[in-house]
């Protein structure tokens, strides 16, 4: 069976796409476990499409004949709306924040009680195909931010955002999030275009 190869050198976030995927029956792999750490190029501030189709190709010039996944995701919040977006994990390192908790405890720590807590996460996905197509797929996830951290099937920002139901993200098992979720929404999107032929390529029953 093929499977899919994600262009990130961030761990959690692969993790993350993997149980996504999984979901769909399709297998993920960090470009790491078959290759050495690449230095991705710097990401813009505004493009998201450009920063994953970038960290796509980076990878693909090593690994022509694979399925090369990327993704760039932000973070929106109608009380801040010209701050964070794509640039949210950017600013966290800037300020020095250390762990999933202290970046949580931070956002958290913005918020006055009057202020208006609509927000959501959005991921792009763009998936280059062995023969040089591209693909690509939006999904948003999330109303609002919750008072606190809830939920135990993940961490981070899943324990801070709540869905259409009321639940965080995190208080939900991964085959209820995927439906729920910016990045179980996005692959849904980008598995649908995908030909029959090439779909059952990849989904491992």
């Amino acid at each position: 069976m093929k499977k899919i190869v994600i262009a990130s050198n961030n761990s959690a976030k692969t993790r993350e796409i993997q149980q996504v995927f999984a979901e769909f029956g399709v297998q993920v792999v960090n470009y790491r476990s078959i290759m050495s750490e690449k230095t991705f190029p710097e990401e813009t501030t505004d493009d998201q499409y450009e920063n994953a189709l970038a960290k796509a190709r980076f990878i693909k010039q090593f690994l022509p004949k694979e399925w090369i996944l990327a993704d760039d995701t932000g973070a929106y919040f109608a009380a801040f709306p010209a701050r964070f977006g794509l640039t949210i994990a950017r600013e966290f390192k800037s300020l020095g924040l250390k762990s999933i908790q202290e970046e949580d405890e931070y956002l958290l720590g913005l918020y006055a009680s009057e202020m208006d807590r609509s927000a959501y996460l959005e991921a792009l996905f763009v998936l280059l195909t062995p023969d040089d197509q591209v693909k690509r797929a939006i999904g948003r996830g999330g109303t609002k931010l919750a008072l606190a951290e809830r939920g135990q099937f993940s961490v981070g920002f899943d324990t801070l955002f709540e869905a259409e139901n009321g639940q965080t993200f995190a208080e939900m098992p991964i085959d209820v999030r995927v439906s729920y979720s910016h990045r179980g929404r996005a692959a849904k999107k980008l598995l649908a275009q995908l030909k029959p032929s090439e779909l059952s390529s990849l989904v491992h029953k």
